[in-house]
């Protein structure tokens, strides 16, 4: 129980630095850092074998991948 606190706050983490490089960098000049935070996001979700709904969260609250 301990490692899926951890790995949610990872997460969390992931998710706040998505949201963060859009503010300092734009939409269009972070389109890159987020395909790779995502990509990172989806692995960790995957992986740990956390619902996948999880995923939907970053696509949500980021929003703006092309």
């Amino acid at each position: 129980m301990q490692t899926e606190i951890l790995i949610r706050e990872t997460l969390r983490g992931l998710l706040a630095t998505a949201i963060e490089k859009v503010c300092v960098l734009g939409e269009e000049d972070a389109q890159e850092d987020l395909k790779r935070l995502r990509e990172v996001y989806d692995d960790l979700v995957l992986f740990w074998g956390l619902e996948e709904g999880v995923i939907d969260e970053f696509d949500e609250k980021v929003g703006i991948l092309k």
